[in-house]
């Protein structure tokens, strides 16, 4: 009996910095219905006064840049809006063969809202599929968003570890003791 094969994609989900940072912001009463989870300043720009309190000169507003993309999935984004998000685009950029292929052997094992951090498994034979319709994929339960695909592993163990090292380097960068 042959065993079936498959491959484990950890996914990250961005969400990308607007323009105007005052435009989420609740006392616009042109914004949407969103409220975000806490009150940011736009980030200064770039230049040699910037000093962060580790004493690297110039990445205050890199900083703050990363604390924005990486910040907690908003309340709609959860494992059943991924789920379906997932599969709409897959049908949307392999049409139904695509869908076909991937449907079978395709299951979203884990995403944790806290980390925007998620993992798919996929038959061996059609990862790639699963991997460019995960980046081709921009929103979710219309909210705007950019998925990168960070590791590809036969084990969910591997990617698990992989998962927790990779945050373990963001809070060490945002803490300034690389």
């Amino acid at each position: 009996m042959v065993r079936f094969k498959s491959r484990y994609i950890l996914f990250t989900v961005h969400y990308p910095v607007l323009d105007d940072i005052d435009a989420i912001s609740p006392s616009n009463s042109s914004a949407s219905n969103v409220q975000p989870r806490f009150q940011t300043k736009k980030a200064p720009p770039l230049s040699d006064g910037n000093i962060l309190p580790g004493g690297k000169e110039g990445n205050l507003g890199k900083d703050m840049r990363t604390l924005l993309q990486r910040r907690p999935a908003p309340d709609g984004v959860t494992l059943n809006a991924v789920n379906t998000a997932f599969r709409d685009a897959v049908n949307r950029n392999f049409g139904d063969l695509g869908a076909g292929l991937v449907r079978a052997s395709v299951s979203l094992k884990y995403f944790s809202q806290a980390t925007s951090t998620g993992i798919i498994r996929v038959s061996r034979d059609h990862y790639r599929i699963v991997w460019a319709a995960l980046t081709f994929l921009n929103e979710i339960a219309g909210v705007k968003v950019m998925i990168t695909v960070d590791h590809i592993s036969g084990t969910m163990r591997k990617c698990e570890k992989v998962a927790i090292s990779k945050n373990i380097k963001v809070v060490r960068e945002l803490s300034g003791d690389l």
